[in-house]
């Protein structure tokens, strides 16, 4: 049985339509947009955003990243250069766990992660992404907890060995 999802747009941060397909982008978009969240995009932001590769002189600007060769020909001269084909919403979440992950689609990987008859490789490369996910967001929460609780009520070692402050 399919996990529904949605997927939020790298760029808009909107649902991108089910009808609608999906565009990756590549490493040259998240340079130049750090904001970002994934590289997963709904058609207006991955074909309407435009942007040249080169400089007035014609050399590449500073700190340009050459688009895969798999997105375009061996040289990229603007955006479109740097987006991949259309895609459905679940090729491009299998394609790209880790951008799944962060724009919505954690139930749908996980089942796919464990689901019979999934290309093995597919599968590990899933449930590698979902091992990363899981120890960020157990790192990330008790950065925040503070220090956690030791049963009886006791503070950890560390702080009952501390000098009183002033």
């Amino acid at each position: 049985m399919s996990v529904p999802f949605r997927i939020r747009c790298c760029r808009c941060g909107k649902n991108i339509p089910l009808a609608q397909d999906i565009y990756e982008l590549d490493a040259e978009w998240q340079r130049r947009f750090p904001d970002m969240v994934g590289t997963l995009a709904c058609h207006d932001c991955a074909l309407r955003t435009y942007w040249t590769c080169t400089g007035p002189d014609g050399a590449y600007v500073d700190g340009h990243i050459p688009a895969p060769r798999h997105y375009s020909a061996p040289d990229c001269f603007d955006a479109l250069s740097h987006v991949s084909a259309p895609g459905t919403h679940r090729a491009r979440v299998v394609m790209s766990p880790r951008s799944g992950l962060l724009q919505g689609a954690e139930a749908y990987l996980r089942s796919l992660a464990t689901r019979r008859g999934v290309n093995p490789e597919t599968a590990a490369e899933v449930r590698a992404a979902l091992r990363e996910w899981d120890e960020q967001r157990s790192c990330s929460r008790r950065s925040h907890q503070g220090p956690i609780a030791v049963p009886g009520g006791r503070p950890p070692a560390d702080e009952r060995a501390a000098p009183p402050g002033p």
